[in-house]
Parts: C-alpha cells; sequence; structure tokens
C-alpha cells in the first residue's frame, strides 16, 4: 500500500470517529445546537438519525474503495 492508499483509509475512518463522538455527545448531553431534546425534538433526532449512518458508511465505504 502507498502513502495515497493509507491516507484514503485512514481520513474517512477518522471522520467516522468524529461524527460517532458528536452522536454520542448529543444522546449524553440530549442536546443539539445548544437546544435541548424537549426544545427541538425534531431537530435532535434528525441530526442523531442522519449521523450515525453517515459514519457507517464512511466506515465501512472507505475499506471496500480502497481495497477493491
Amino acid at each position: 500500500m502507498t502513502i495515497g492508499e493509507i491516507s484514503r483509509l485512514v481520513l474517512p475512518i477518522i471522520v467516522s470517529v468524529l461524527l460517532f463522538a458528536y452522536a454520542g455527545y448529543c444522546w449524553v448531553t440530549q442536546k443539539v445546537k445548544g437546544k435541548t431534546k424537549d426544545e427541538a425534538p425534531k431537530s435532535f433526532h434528525f441530526t442523531v438519525i442522519i449521523i450515525v449512518p453517515i459514519g457507517l458508511g464512511q466506515l465501512f465505504g472507505a475499506p471496500y474503495w480502497v481495497l477493491e
């Protein structure tokens, strides 16, 4: 593997970890963008539900495209 292939593999994994960390932070604090879950329930659920599949796509898509 070359340096370019390694960076194409590592960068999406780092992004997915950061996305999971933000989703976890939102879930634990029950806040999103400074508003609580009770103040903005749709925004809270939308954010958490969208970030997790994007993170999963980043996590599993990177090895698939690099190793293909």
